[in-house]
This record gives C-alpha cells, sequence and structure tokens, in this order.
C-alpha cells in the first residue's frame, strides 16, 4: 500500500484484510452453507495445513468465487482454494 494513502487513512490495512475474509468467509456460507464461524475456521484451518497465508487463501477464493484474473504472485493460495473449494465454486 502507498505510505501517503496509509499516513491518510491510518488502519486501512487492516480493515481491508477484514474486507477480504469477510468476503471469502461469505462466499462459504452462500456455496457451502456454513455458518460465519464454520467458514471462518476452514478458511484458517486450510491455510494453515497449506501453510498460506489466511488473507492470501481468502483473496484467491473471492477472486475464483467472482471469475476474476489470478495474481501470479499467489498462485499457490489459488491453487489451495481450486483443490479445497473448486468443487463447489465451479458449479
Amino acid at each position: 500500500m502507498n505510505v501517503a494513502v496509509e499516513h491518510a487513512f491510518p488502519g486501512r490495512a487492516q480493515r481491508d484484510g477484514r474486507r477480504r475474509l469477510c468476503a471469502a468467509e461469505g462466499v462459504l456460507v452462500a456455496l457451502r452453507r456454513y455458518t460465519l464461524d464454520e467458514a471462518f475456521v476452514d478458511i484458517v484451518m486450510t491455510s494453515r495445513l497449506h501453510n498460506v497465508a489466511p488473507l492470501r487463501l481468502a483473496d484467491a477464493l473471492v477472486a475464483l468465487a467472482q471469475g476474476d484474473g489470478i495474481d501470479e504472485g499467489n498462485q499457490k493460495a489459488v491453487d489451495v482454494a481450486r483443490k479445497t473449494w473448486g468443487d463447489v465454486i465451479d458449479l
């Protein structure tokens, strides 16, 4: 994030991380019929199992659900998200 933007909007990076995680939880609530707690635990446990940062995994899950282009720097997280949740995303 740009230093000037972070200075003008303190805490923005933290809020952005929470928003990304909430969006990923929403994907799992909608597609897997999880509760919010179940979705959070699934994301965190999957990230630990595959040694991927939870926010990177959340980004990958949301990108796949939206059909967005994949960030090359996040390929491992995309592969994990596709392997773990691809069955419900590719409906």
